[in-house]
């Protein structure tokens, strides 16, 4: 038994180190928690799968649960997240928890804007890593990844806070059985995981399928990579847009 009084050791460790930030989904709070303060997630799926639409929700929700979240856009421009937010929550109650930017791709300005609005973060959504970027010494725009993703991982550190950072996939689960994805359809996957803390991989079958059901699973695979991972579920709510807590009752 001395393995297991070492793994609930371990589990505790990381709660106290690393708190869950609720995202106002059961399933991504408890098995494998999207949201932790002082890590970086990595938040990936192929286009039209709802990435956005389903971090607009939580952010939303950590808003209207009192937290404060900063959104950097790099692909929509704020009135489009703004119109995202109040689609996928009609009620939301909180705009002034979050700050929206649309003109920021350098990761220093990224933490610079962060400093100047002298407010205690929850969350941090970057959408998404292919737009960000950091200025060399000679005054160029360069993309690295895994430089952007460590200065974020240690951005988080030092605020404590959560950082989700989205990423879009490569066509690679488009000529796969299933279609679902995995780690190296990641761009860029071999110099950046080890300098994310998690990974979630986001994935609908009716999307190929052509399902027309209002109701349909979405998967997401989560955990500290996906070689190690737990498969979470939820619903996408055809009419609506939005995704709802796994309720085997509406399929």
């Amino acid at each position: 038994m001395e393995w297991m009084d070492h793994a609930i050791r371990k589990h505790a460790d990381l709660k106290d180190r690393f708190p869950i930030i609720h995202t106002g989904f059961l399933e991504l709070d408890s098995m494998a928690p999207l949201l932790r303060r002082g890590t970086v997630s990595l938040f990936g799926s192929r286009p039209g799968m709802g990435r956005s639409t389903l971090a607009a929700q939580i952010a939303a929700n950590i808003a209207d649960s009192g937290g404060y979240v900063v959104w950097f856009t790099t692909v929509l421009s704020v009135g489009e997240i703004v119109e995202k937010i109040l689609r996928v929550k009609p009620d939301f109650q909180c705009p002034q928890n979050i700050a929206l930017e649309d003109r920021v791709g350098d990761g220093r300005e990224l933490q610079q804007a962060v400093m100047e609005l002298g407010q205690r973060i929850d969350l941090v959504v970057v959408d998404d890593l292919q737009g960000m970027y950091r200025i060399s010494r000679g005054g160029q725009a360069i993309f690295d990844a895994a430089r952007i993703c460590a200065d974020l991982r240690d951005f988080a550190r030092s605020q404590n806070m959560a950082v989700l950072l989205l990423s879009r996939l490569t066509r690679a689960s488009e000529y796969r059985s299933g279609h679902h994805p995995i780690s190296v359809d990641i761009p860029h996957w071999e110099s950046i995981k080890r300098v994310v803390d998690s990974v979630f991989l986001l994935h609908r079958d009716g999307y190929y399928t052509g399902d027309t059901s209002q109701y349909q699973v979405a998967t997401i695979a989560a955990g500290p990579s996906i070689d190690r991972c737990a498969v979470l579920s939820l619903l996408w709510d055809k009419m609506t847009g939005r995704f709802l807590p796994y309720d085997a009752r509406l399929l």
